[in-house]
């Protein structure tokens, strides 16, 4: 398993209206295995080692949330861990505002009220191993 540490950040709000597609819900039903909730919880990666490991997992295997015609706008997913133990995925939209230090994650609870987070509170991520080429 890698370790990304990071901190919680306020979004933009797209990750609810995304989250609220149909056929997103019934997507990550489908290929993660929960019913998400209604939004994202946006972690923000401040420790250049964790960038660098987010990077390499990007470049490797990914769930492929594909949209239905005429939609255009998929997704990547990749599946994750809120520690310690709130089973995830991490959403990389085919089109974000947010660099590659903010991710958007889902989970099938509140997160923040889940671990009663705040903005610029740490959380850790843990990603199989398997998806990130040159890990150990």
């Amino acid at each position: 398993m890698v370790s990304l540490r990071g901190v919680v950040a306020s979004g933009l709000g797209q990750g609810a209206q995304f989250m609220a597609v149909p056929w997103v819900r019934e997507g990550i039903r489908r290929l993660i295995g929960f019913d998400p909730y209604s939004g994202t919880l946006n972690v923000r990666l401040v420790d250049p080692d964790a960038l660098v490991a987010w990077r390499r997992i990007r470049e490797g295997s990914a769930l492929r949330l594909v949209p239905p015609p005429p939609e255009t706008c998929g997704a990547r997913l990749f599946r994750a861990v809120v520690a310690p133990d709130v089973s995830a995925a991490i959403v990389v939209p085919d089109v974000t505002q947010y660099g590659d230090d903010t991710l958007e994650l889902v989970a099938a609870v509140h997160v923040r009220n889940h671990f009663g987070l705040h903005d610029r509170d740490p959380v850790t991520l843990r990603i199989a191993a398997a998806l990130a080429p040159g890990s150990s």
